[in-house]
């Protein structure tokens, strides 16, 4: 056979080769699955706050400042790191006395406002370790001066190692599916073509500190009552992979 026939033979057997394997990879399956991991948070951030309100701008600065320093002396003495205290955010902001009233169809001259008074907050963000002494944290804080209490949220400390394993379970979880649904299909899974992590989810613990918590909290007659409950990490995993005919 000549030399330039075979070539030719071959431009043509070739490529109509390959666009039958590319036609026979073209057809796919996709699944996603989900790995969940349940487990009890670690830590607990609690956010306290001392507000205090007065005529005198000095005289309410130092009192705000004389209470949230016995806050923190007794969180301290708690055994609460010092770098686990932290300010989240101190305002001072005026009191204004009440416009005065018009009669219909009177002109007044504007005027400045009338400050009468002031109000403080000191915001403070304690994260407590040992969960089985936060309600006694609230109590002593409420005892020491602060007066504001806006929630407790529970957390994890190593929240990415624990989505590492959610993940990995997610995965596993996705390549079982997509074996059990080829084998239902009667098809073969040729090869992975494509891997998609979803968005990582942190679901906290469903329980959470309430009014009627703050209110024994004030009373000081035990400390309150706290169930956290459990917090739940997801993953998510998407398989694209080309199959064939068995």
């Amino acid at each position: 056979m000549p030399v330039l026939v075979a070539f030719l033979i071959l431009m043509f057997v070739v490529p109509a080769a390959w666009a039958a394997e590319k036609k026979t990879d073209s057809a796919t399956l996709t699944v996603s699955a989900q790995g969940l991991i349940q487990l009890a948070p670690d830590t607990a951030i609690v956010n306290l706050a001392v507000e205090t309100a007065g005529e005198s701008f000095e005289a309410v600065l130092g009192e705000n400042r004389s209470r949230m320093e016995r806050v923190i002396d007794r969180l301290l003495r708690m055994g609460i790191a010092e770098e686990r205290i932290q300010t989240t955010s101190f305002e001072i902001t005026p009191r204004y006395a009440p416009p005065p009233r018009r009669r219909p169809g009177e002109i007044v001259e504007p005027k400045p406002p009338n400050i009468i008074g002031y109000t403080a907050r000191n915001t403070l963000k304690v994260e407590v370790r040992q969960l089985d002494t936060v309600g006694r944290v609230v109590d002593s804080a409420l005892g020491a001066g602060a007066n504001r209490f806006s929630g407790i949220h529970w957390r994890l400390r190593d929240r990415h190692q624990v989505y590492l394993r959610a993940l990995g379970i997610a995965a596993r979880n996705a390549r079982e599916k997509a074996g059990a649904l080829a084998k239902s299909l009667d098809v073969k899974l040729v090869r992975l073509q494509r891997v998609q992590e979803g968005a990582p989810q942190v679901l906290p613990a469903p329980r959470s500190f309430t009014r009627t918590g703050l209110a024994m909290a004030e009373s000081a007659s035990s400390s309150v009552p706290l169930s956290p409950g459990e917090m739940q990490v997801a993953a998510t995993v998407t398989l694209v992979f080309n199959i064939q005919p068995q």
